[in-house]
């Protein structure tokens, strides 16, 4: 074929389409690449979310798939009372953690070392122990931690976990066996004490309400009280120490670590004084048992000059270091007849024990409101004579009720009443009649006015747990200012009622802060606890410094009822809480009141009273003033004024009594100096000399030296013997024996029976027959009512002659 046939031929191919190639090209790859975007569309929205939108939550879930992170913990701070004692502090402990699938490697290790290839085992080799095993390891560990071997052994055959806490919060003294049991064990690889801290109350109870707790059960914060309050001061910052684990989540001690330090909490410096609250908390207890006290009670000392708060106490108490156990008698009680009641299922039990345990949890004293009594009169006194509607010669007559409308309004004492008397003897009195005059002598709007301005419709802002949810102007508590000032007949019953402090409720709190008004020249000072918080190098980091809300009464008017208030405790209803040598003012209360809602311990609707007694000193320049109550003392049958001891149900025989012994507790803690008067000099309690081995002249000159008469028996130069020996405490002015040469009688005496007689008499009778009197209790014994209620030995008990038998007085008055 020759080249033209060649190339005609080639010219009859078809020519290609370059064009529809084109076309179909891009047609390939727009579907390729619509294809690939829908392809790995999700795959880039997976990255953007995984990178970019939720980068940090994937980030910390790759730190802890890659990191073992222990918090470290920081000490808490101290709390701490005004004088430095330590009421709270923390110190390391140990969480026991045991690890079963370590233990596993550990029994295999062992069985690599010591079992031979035929399973023989090679005792002879060096570092010889007995294989580790379960129940061996549960045994010793019980034994140590004092808990159930079966129960440890349970835990330690779980082989697939890394973790069993078989115990928490161990203490250094087991830690140190612990620690001896791993070496012995070989158990270093499973057995781990992991260091936390705990809370330790020094003093147990004291200040429970106050003080708080914290919870380590639940989030190791602080739970009620200071504790809880001040959290973020206390808590100190927990540290940290980071390392690496592998993929079996084991740690990697060599590849990373990284610590953080651990700061330990501030210090919390509290206005408290220890010793002063143990003063109140021991009278609060002594009463309740004395006065078969249904319902707890509740104490509350101040500095009237600047708010601070002294002690604070209130029962049913508990015991800080074990806040979920209950102690208290009465609440105990009622925990064991539900019980013992057959038709109580352990359900029932435990949300009785739950409501204990709310009960002694909660601080009364400014969660709850009460009726406050006559001790209100004080502020009505103090509104009476800032406004000069009375005068200290203002009288009153009082035939034993007041008319209010139809209603007639009795007076603590009946028919024929108090009589005609002055304003400090209305006082003395506590006569609601005359208080009912003269809160009508203010009117309702002035009446109202001081309500106000001495804080009874506010919060006193003091720094606890409690009070905001306190709505003082509602109907269960202070009537507001339209129902109490509107004319009618009921406004009248209102002032009436409240001119003697009923029918209306006021905290404990609010009271004692009002009184403070009264009697620290009128101004009304905010309340506070914490006193300073402190670095743990000593620095202040804040500070609380005494607040005065405002001016309430002149200090003029607050030095004319401190004189008047004095006369309450010299001879009025308060003078169970006369103590010798000290210049006591104050105000009794009792407020009869129904037990609103439903109570566990007291049936809803019964009438009980609240008897309390407000009292200051010294009476001139005040430095403590207090609130002390006893709710609902047990009458030994429905309706009667007496419990089953004879003692009368009122402010004045109850509370008065005991505030007598607490305040002289507290003023000798204080350093506030005695001064007698003459008729108290002569029935002071002296600290008889010891005389024997002394001339007969040196030992009658250290007698009379020492305000004692003296009789000697026997003519000898030298004190051979003495009644009543040296070192016993009675009466100044009694009588020392001295035997000058001579014996002192072996015989014994009979004591007699002195109950029922004045001081003076019992003190006679009983140098009749050889014996001492000794003055107990702090009621005013030399008042011409004061008798003999009690003695420290038995009549008829056969005892050496010189004994001192100690007599309780008291008298058959019946005050409020």
């Amino acid at each position: 074929m020759d080249c033209r046939q060649e190339r005609r031929e080639e010219g009859s191919r078809p020519v290609p389409d370059r064009k529809a190639n084109r076309t179909i090209l891009i047609r390939t790859l727009v579907l390729m690449a619509i294809f690939g975007v829908l392809t790995f569309a999700p795959l880039f929205f997976r990255l953007y979310d995984i990178q970019i939108r939720n980068h940090q939550d994937f980030q910390e879930r790759a730190i802890q798939q890659q990191t073992m992170d222990n918090a470290v913990s920081a000490n808490r701070g101290k709390i701490k009372d005004a004088n430095g004692k330590v009421l709270a502090r923390s110190a390391t402990v140990y969480d026991v953690i045991f690890s079963p699938n370590d233990f596993v490697k550990v029994q295999e290790n062992w069985d690599a070392a010591y079992v031979s290839a035929d399973g023989s085992i090679r005792t002879g080799k060096d570092g010889y122990y007995p294989r580790p095993e379960a129940a061996a390891v549960a045994q010793g560990l019980a034994e140590i931690l004092g808990g159930d071997a079966e129960k440890i052994q349970k835990s330690i055959e779980k082989t697939g976990s890394y973790y069993e806490v078989l115990a928490n919060r161990v203490e250094s003294e087991t830690e140190e066996a612990l620690r001896q049991f791993i070496r012995d064990q070989h158990l270093s690889n499973s057995l781990v004490l992991n260091p936390t801290s705990k809370r330790y109350y020094t003093y147990g109870s004291l200040a429970a309400q106050v003080i708080g707790w914290v919870n380590w059960k639940n989030d190791n914060k602080g739970a009620y009280g200071m504790e809880a309050l001040y959290e973020d001061d206390l808590a100190g910052r927990t540290g940290r120490v980071v390392t690496a684990k592998n993929g079996r989540g084991r740690e990697m001690k060599y590849s990373f670590q990284d610590y953080y330090d651990a700061t330990d909490g501030n210090d919390l410096n509290l206005t408290l004084d220890a010793t002063i609250q143990l003063y109140c908390e021991r009278i609060l207890e002594k009463g309740i048992e004395m006065f078969e006290v249904q319902d707890g009670g509740f104490v509350i000392a101040m500095d009237p000059n600047t708010g601070a708060i002294k002690a604070w106490a209130t029962s049913p108490g508990y015991n800080l270091n074990d806040p979920w156990g209950v102690v208290d008698p009465v609440l105990s009680q009622y925990l064991e007849s539900v019980q013992n009641d057959p038709a109580a299922n352990e359900e029932a039990y435990m949300e009785a024990l739950k409501q204990m345990q709310l009960r002694q949890w909660r601080n009364r004293a400014i969660n709850d409101t009460y009726e406050p009594g006559s001790t209100f009169k004080s502020m009505v006194l103090a509104a009476a004579l800032e406004e000069g509607v009375v005068n200290e010669s203002t009288t009153f007559y009082c035939p034993g009720y007041y008319m209010v409308g139809d209603d007639k309004i009795g007076c603590s004492k009946k028919e024929p009443g108090h009589g005609s008397q002055d304003l400090a003897t209305a006082v003395a009195n506590s006569c609601n009649p005359a208080f009912m005059m003269i809160g009508q002598a203010l009117g309702a709007e002035k009446f109202y006015d001081y309500l106000e301005d001495f804080g009874f419709l506010e919060a006193t802002g003091v720094d606890i747990q409690g009070e905001s949810s306190i709505n003082p102007v509602s109907a269960s508590l202070i009537w507001s200012r339209q129902t109490f000032t509107a004319p009618s007949t009921k406004q009248n019953a209102y002032l009436a009622t409240a001119s003697f402090g009923q029918r209306f409720q006021v905290t404990p709190l609010q009271l004692i802060t009002a009184a403070s008004a009264v009697i620290n020249g009128g101004h009304l000072m905010e309340p506070y606890v914490m006193e300073s918080i402190t670095d743990p190098d000593g620095n202040i980091i804040k500070k609380n410094e005494p607040t005065e809300v405002r001016q309430v009464i002149s200090e003029e008017t607050s030095a004319r009822c401190r004189t008047i208030l004095e006369g309450v405790v010299d001879g009025g209803t308060g003078k169970r809480a006369y103590v010798p040598g000290y210049r006591i003012g104050g105000k009794t209360g009792s407020s009869e009141t129904v037990k609103a809602g439903e109570d566990l311990i007291i049936s809803r609707g019964e009438d009980y009273t609240i008897v309390s007694f407000l009292g200051f000193a010294p009476a001139d320049d005040p430095q403590i003033v207090f609130l002390l109550a006893y709710n609902a003392p047990k009458p030994v049958s429905p309706g009667s004024n007496l419990t089953s001891r004879d003692y009368y149900i009122s402010g004045g025989n109850m509370a008065a009594m005991m505030a007598g012994e607490l305040m002289e507790d507290i003023l000798a803690h204080m350093g506030v100096e005695r001064h007698y008067s003459d008729s108290e000099k002569a029935m002071i309690d002296v600290t008889v000399p010891n005389l024997v081995g002394q001339t007969a002249q040196v030992g009658q000159e250290a007698a009379t030296g020492a305000g004692f008469g003296v009789r000697t028996v026997g003519e000898g130069e030298t004190v051979t013997a003495q009644i009543p020996v040296g070192g016993a405490n009675i009466p100044s002015g009694s009588e020392i024996v001295l035997y000058l040469g001579e014996e002192k009688p072996a015989d014994l005496v009979t004591v007699p029976d002195v109950r029922g007689q004045s001081a003076s008499q019992a003190q006679e009778t009983l140098a009749r027959s050889g014996l001492y009197l000794k003055v107990g209790g702090n009621s005013n014994y030399m008042s011409k009512e004061a008798r003999v209620a009690g003695q420290s030995i038995n009549v008829g008990t056969s005892v050496e002659r010189g004994t001192v038998v100690e007599c309780r007085f008291s008298d058959n008055t019946m005050v409020d």
